[in-house]
C-alpha cells in the first residue's frame, strides 16, 4: 500500500493478464495456483466464471489507472506513461496465451513486425 495508485494499479494489471494467460499452462507444470485458482476456491466458481470475474477486475483497474493518470503527481510526465505502457504491453505479450514463455508464439510475429519490419511509406 505504500506505493503510489498508478504504479499499484499498472502492476495490477500486468499481475492478472498474466495469470489469465498463463495459469494453464503453470498449473500443469506444478506451479502455485494463479488468481483464478484462487478465486474458484474461494467462491466455488467454474474456471470460466473465474476467468470472467479476472477479465472483470483488469476492466475496472484499467479505469482506475486511466483516472489516476490524469491526478496531479510529483512525477514527470514522461515518468507517468510508463505505467501505461507496462499496462498496455502486458496486454500484448498476454492476449493469446503465454506469449513470453512460450517462443513460437504470436506475440513473436508481431514484435518482429512492431519492431524488425519497416513500415513502407508511399511517395508523397
Amino acid at each position: 500500500m505504500e506505493y503510489p495508485d498508478i504504479i499499484r494499479y499498472s502492476s495490477t494489471i500486468l499481475r492478472l493478464v498474466n495469470d489469465l494467460g498463463t495459469s494453464s499452462d503453470e498449473i500443469a507444470r506444478g506451479d502455485i495456483p494463479k488468481s483464478i485458482q484462487c478465486y474458484m476456491h474461494e467462491t466455488g466458481a467454474t474456471e470460466e466464471e473465474a476467468r470472467e470475474h479476472i477479465q472483470y477486475l483488469i476492466y475496472e483497474t484499467w479505469k482506475k489507472l486511466n483516472e489516476e493518470r490524469w491526478k496531479p503527481h510529483p512525477f514527470s510526465q514522461k515518468f507517468m506513461g510508463i505505467p501505461m505502457n507496462l499496462a498496455r504491453t502486458a496486454l500484448c505479450f498476454y492476449e493469446e496465451g503465454d506469449g513470453y514463455g512460450i517462443q513460437d508464439h504470436e506475440t513473436r510475429g508481431r514484435l518482429a513486425s512492431l519492431i524488425v519490419k519497416p513500415i513502407p511509406l508511399r511517395d508523397m
